[in-house]
């Protein structure tokens, strides 16, 4: 989840939460009000009626509203609210009203007065009150919710930019970092050690591309000198033992060199030196492979069973695409048995290469490993260069067996 999206969300949780809040708040507030209201307001009307009968001696009636009557007792109750229910003949049903009794005594005479009102009308009112009251703060905090939203949406826009400069900066091309400055110090801050950080990777990488290259170079050319001089060694006229051990010597150094050229290449590859790229179809790579690997084949009697359903193109450096096919194939002739197959099935977005062999205690995680081998006498670099082409170029490698040994690469596009 995005930052901005985590911030807004909160900030909705808790706008909800207080709007929730006080609008419930709100309404029994609301409430106490109306009713103290409604209260004075019958009290209001006690007074009138008390006024009404000392100049007419007439007592009012207006039911349920208002009810009075003479009464004998002398007993002076005191004042009462209470909430009754009575008959509604018009809406047929009991309606809730909240009554005022009380007994007065004007001149020598006793009345006992029982006022009402009605509480759906005060309900209502609260019901309308606190629902305006909701409909205000909810625009409230929609707008301040808008207005913070697209303010904050200001504030990280640079930001945002950063970010995705840091997520496309890329050592291999030897470019600084450029980053917008910021007028909020953590920021600001932010920024210097991003900076200060991708100038210590660079020179780090430099140094190291740079020592990986000298030290290549520098071992592969005593090899040379080497390899060029035991073979004059050849040329001569010496002991059976002596020519045996400058043989076994010769191909020491071929296999250090050819060692040597496999880890400087795995390194290009790590550090991305294969710049250029182009969309390539694999296939056209697998049928040219195949006419060069035919005097292998025919060497192990290797039958060939090729199927293309569909092209199989991807976005690589040509190089590295060759190196990808040349190698699986190379592996699925060296662990291959005499008269044994190679099946190739090439589809729209996937390449699968079969082959028999002699069963072996390999699995996905260690078959691509360095130095794994079987058997045969390679280094064990073959399939962990294909690993690193296939992870430098988003693609998907994976291996089983079952009869077969088999290795399945995948686009992700």
């Amino acid at each position: 989840m995005k930052f901005l999206t985590k911030i807004n969300r909160n900030y909705l949780i808790l706008y909800f939460l207080i709007l929730a809040g006080v609008t419930i708040v709100g309404y029994y507030i609301l409430q106490a009000i109306i009713l103290r209201g409604t209260k004075e307001n019958l009290l209001s009307k006690e007074y009138l009626i008390r006024k009404q009968i000392i100049a007419t001696g007439e007592i009012p009636n207006l039911y349920p509203i208002i009810e009075g009557q003479k009464t004998n007792d002398s007993s002076i109750i005191d004042p009462l609210f209470k909430e009754i229910e009575i008959w509604n003949e018009l809406e047929k049903e009991n309606e809730v009203f909240l009554e005022y009794s009380n007994e007065i005594k004007i001149n020598d005479s006793y009345y006992l007065i029982k006022l009402r009102q009605s509480a759906f009308e005060n309900e209502d009112l609260v019901i309308v009150l606190a629902f305006t009251l909701f409909i205000l703060l909810l625009s409230a905090f929609l707008i301040s919710f808008l207005v913070t939203k697209r303010m904050n949406k200001t504030v990280w826009a640079d930001f945002e930019y950063n970010l995705q400069a840091i997520e496309t900066f890329n050592l291999s091309e030897n470019k600084n970092i450029t980053l917008l400055n910021s007028n909020t110090e953590e920021f600001e801050r932010l920024n210097r050690v991003v900076t200060n950080l991708t100038e210590k990777l660079k020179t780090d990488y430099l140094s190291l591309k740079q020592f990986t290259e000298n030290a290549s170079h520098e071992i592969q050319t005593p090899l040379t000198i080497a390899l060029i001089n035991l073979e004059e060694f050849l040329q001569l006229d010496l002991a059976p033992d002596t020519l045996k051990k400058i043989v076994i010597s010769i191909n020491a150094i071929k296999r250090l060199s050819t060692l040597n050229q496999s880890l400087t290449l795995l390194t290009k590859i790590e550090n991305k030196q294969f710049i250029s790229i182009k969309t390539l179809n694999i296939n056209d790579i697998i049928n040219y492979y195949i006419q060069e690997f035919a005097p292998l084949f025919e060497t192990k009697k290797l039958k060939i069973d090729l199927i293309i359903e569909h092209d199989f193109t991807i976005k690589i450096n040509k190089q590295l695409a060759e190196l990808l096919i040349t190698n699986l194939l190379s592996n699925a002739v060296n662990h291959n048995i005499p008269n044994g197959f190679i099946q190739i099935l090439v589809k729209k977005n996937e390449l699968k290469i079969c082959n028999t062999g002699e069963v072996n205690s390999f699995t996905e995680e260690n078959i691509f490993n360095r130095f794994v081998k079987g058997q045969s006498k390679s280094f064990g670099l073959g399939l962990a260069i294909v690993k690193k082409i296939c992870e430098t170029y988003d693609l998907e490698i994976h291996y089983f067996k079952n009869k077969l040994h088999c290795f399945t690469i995948n686009s992700k596009s």
